[in-house]
This record gives structure tokens, C-alpha cells and sequence, in this order.
């Protein structure tokens, strides 16, 4: 991707040794498994940077949050290239210095794309793009910050106070609360609170002052998928995770007639029941998950 742009694989370096200086930690985690690969070149599985480098729509993505009769349900739908949807998995991964671990679903290699704690939060980081890059380090090592911390609270304060290069909103619950935040690079405002109001979004920012540090042109699949999502979303009231699961398809079928934009790559969890349903792409079967067999709460 980098080199269809004109970008030498060295434009990850300063980004590689600012994730070893502030999370060293992570930085230590993803070279165990780099098979003898720079940092630098590991940090290609994290879309944000990518896209911030090139300009290029990856990882476009839709999240939902609703409440419904099994409990509050967060889930995401990504459109990821092939290669990379075939090995997406939701697997057990540890997030912190000390060994805890955490559901992370997401690339083998890579810090995940969301993921559930075992002290019962969860998180999705849809990707947003700010026109400069930020000064924190990359979104999805946040992401781990924010499975390794030991309550909701603590998590919140996470997105609060880690800068970004690039940019997320994070959609943030437990069961009882639900937060959602805009953040590109150092900037990030609460746009979302309360947990029993249904919340959608993809790969633009609602909030008007942090549009004006947001890249252009803007993502124009992400304010066609967010369209078709509201009105869907309206007219089905999806409150279950094979709904929701449902809801994403139709959408994604109403916004794109090319099967290869639409975001097949999808995740669900029931925060309550401790329930996850997930599948790689539109071709492959749904996969469920007990997470409460691992302590989620």
C-alpha cells in the first residue's frame, strides 16, 4: 500500500520509536511475534497510520451501539481487503506488562481493531483521519491501553489522556455506560453519553471544530454508509447481536452494488450476556464465542 503511494517503508520508523518510548510494553509484544521483522514494517497492520500516510480509504468501518431485550449490544462492520479478512479472528491476547489478557479481535500481529476486557468493557476504534499526523502513538496500541485498564473509569480516562497520530472514535461501554468520543491526534472531545440511546458511526467526524482538523477530501463511502445506516437503522430497530449482524449486511448491500466495498467483516457482543458473534467476510460462516467462560465480568 505505502509503495503504490510513493512512501518508503522508513515513514513508519518515527512512529515505531515513539510507540518503544512511550508503550514499551507493546512495542516488546509485537516484535515477539514479528518473526525477525522491524517494528516499523509491523506497523503496516495498523490501518490508521496507513491511511494517514497515504490518504487512502482502509479499514472504512460502521459501528453500532444499541440496548435491547439481551442487554446492550456494541458491534463494528469493516471492509478489509480480502488477504486481511481471512485471518481476522477474535482471540484471547495479553494487553498489559503484567500478563493480563483480554479478547482482541483483529489481524494476528496487530493490536486488534476492538476488543472486550475481562473486566467486562469493550471497545471499538473506528478510524478517523486528521490532516497532520498527531503526537501520540498509533490508535490501536491505545486500544490495548484501553482492554488493560481494570474498570470502566479507568478506560475512559485511557482515551482522555493518550494522544494519537491518527484518529479514532472510540465507542466505549460495560453494560451500564456508553461513551463515545472523537479523537484526531491530541484533540478529542465526548460526543456520546448514556447507555440506553442507540449510537452510530463510521469514518467522518459529527463534531463541527474537530472537522476543521480533519483530512480532505473527506471519506465519501463513510457519509453513504452512515446515511443508509440511520435510515435502516430507523426502520428496523435491530436489539439482538444476530440483528445487528443482519442490520450491517442490509446496509452494506443498500449503500454499495460492488460486494468488494461493502464492510463484510463483522462483530458483535452482548455486553451482558457475556455472547460475541463474529465472521471474517460475507463468504465464511458466523462464529460465537462464550466470553464469560474466560471471567468477562
Amino acid at each position: 500500500m505505502l509503495r503504490r503511494h510513493g512512501i518508503a517503508l522508513d515513514a513508519l520508523r518515527p512512529h515505531a520509536e515513539r510507540l518503544r518510548e512511550r508503550e514499551p510494553d507493546a512495542a516488546a509484544q509485537l516484535l515477539a511475534q514479528s518473526d525477525g521483522h522491524p517494528l516499523h514494517e509491523l506497523l503496516l497492520l495498523d490501518g490508521g497510520l496507513v491511511e494517514l500516510l497515504t490518504g487512502a480509504g482502509i479499514e472504512r468501518s460502521l459501528g453500532l451501539y444499541v440496548d435491547g431485550p439481551n442487554g446492550p449490544v456494541l458491534a463494528c462492520a469493516w471492509a478489509l481487503a480480502p488477504n486481511e479478512a481471512a485471518h481476522v479472528g477474535l482471540r484471547r491476547a495479553v494487553v498489559d506488562e503484567h500478563g493480563n489478557r483480554a479478547w482482541v479481535f483483529g489481524l494476528p500481529g496487530s493490536f486488534g481493531l476492538a476488543g472486550i476486557s475481562d473486566v467486562g468493557h469493550a471497545v471499538v476504534g473506528n478510524l478517523l483521519r486528521p490532516a497532520a499526523a498527531g503526537p501520540g502513538v498509533v490508535g490501536s496500541a491505545a486500544l490495548r491501553r484501553v482492554l488493560a485498564a481494570a474498570d470502566m473509569m479507568q478506560a475512559r480516562a485511557v482515551i482522555e489522556t493518550v494522544d494519537l497520530a491518527d484518529g479514532r472514535n472510540w465507542m466505549l461501554a460495560d453494560g451500564q455506560n456508553f461513551l463515545g468520543f472523537e479523537q484526531l491526534g491530541g484533540e478529542r472531545l465526548l460526543t456520546r453519553v448514556g447507555h440506553k440511546t442507540g449510537h452510530v458511526h463510521a469514518n467522518h467526524c459529527f463534531d463541527p471544530s474537530l472537522r476543521q482538523r480533519e483530512a480532505l477530501p473527506r471519506s465519501a463511502p463513510s457519509f453513504r454508509r452512515l446515511e443508509l445506516a440511520t435510515t435502516i437503522y430507523v426502520q428496523k430497530r435491530p436489539t439482538t447481536a444476530e440483528a445487528v449482524l443482519a442490520f450491517f449486511d442490509e446496509v452494506e448491500a443498500a449503500a454499495f452494488a460492488d460486494a468488494e466495498a461493502r464492510a463484510s467483516t463483522l462483530l458483535a457482543v452482548e455486553l451482558l450476556t457475556g455472547r460475541a458473534l463474529w465472521r471474517r467476510d460475507a463468504g465464511a460462516a458466523f462464529e460465537h464465542v462464550a466470553l464469560k467462560s474466560h471471567d468477562i465480568r
